[in-house]
């Protein structure tokens, strides 16, 4: 995708000579640089996909009893048998988040509920033994499922990305150039946003034939660049 904004006759521009990266966000530490021609705005973004090498899974645990200490206790046992049963299973840290309880009216009779959310990375290897390990524990919900990738791939891919756009932008400088009767290209202004957008969460549910987790949606790799070009 390109856009563009033609200026005529700037006389100041802006020359790149530093980029600091923030997150996913790069800031263009810019000098100035003169433009005694025509001016040219192009916006140019490329994407790709990017191969998922691990699988986060978000889960949802709940307890429920008359008490509320009788729901923390049933939900404390949920969640050290679900530690236990997927720690061979996942890659890194299962992280659970700090429980909540409330009090639930259901008809004339009051219960207590509790719930707390956990969290784990999974290989295509054990993608199905989690499922269905998951699948057979009571008070255990998947909530989502995102892919995940690799994240020194990430950066050769933005790379390449980055490339792509700067040869579509000055493609494009060459040919806006041409039209209106100028020779000369000159860049005198980068400024870059890039994105990882993952797919959105997916439910996957426990079937005796298994998931393939190629069938998974992949990140999306987005490389964005605001190019400002001189013409003369």
């Amino acid at each position: 995708m390109v856009c563009c904004r033609l200026l005529s006759r700037c006389g100041v521009g802006l020359l790149l000579i530093n980029a600091a990266v923030t997150g996913l966000a790069t800031r263009v530490q810019a000098a100035s640089a003169a433009c005694n021609g025509t001016q040219l705005e192009l916006s140019v973004r490329e994407q790709a996909a990017s191969p998922a090498v691990r699988f986060r899974f978000s889960l949802a645990v709940t307890g429920e009893g008359r008490s509320e200490q009788a729901v923390m206790q049933q939900l404390n046992q949920r969640l050290g048998r679900l530690r236990r049963e997927l720690q061979p299973l996942v890659q890194g840290m299962i992280t659970v988040s700090a429980p909540t309880s409330h009090r639930r009216v259901n008809g004339v009779e009051k219960r207590f509920v509790a719930r707390a959310g956990v969290s784990a990375d999974v290989t295509p290897a054990n993608f199905n033994p989690f499922i269905q390990t998951v699948g057979s524990m009571p008070g255990v919900r998947q909530q989502g499922m995102q892919s995940m990738a690799d994240e020194d791939a990430d950066r050769k891919l933005q790379q390449t990305l980055m490339a792509e756009a700067l040869l579509r932008g000055k493609a494009e400088a060459k040919a806006t150039a041409a039209v209106i009767g100028l020779q000369q290209v000159r860049l005198i202004s980068i400024q870059r946003g890039d994105s990882i957008q993952g797919p959105r969460p997916m439910m996957v549910k426990t079937s005796p034939e298994g998931f393939d987790p190629q069938q998974a949606p992949s990140p999306r790799i987005s490389v964005g660049l605001r190019l400002v070009y001189c013409l003369s």
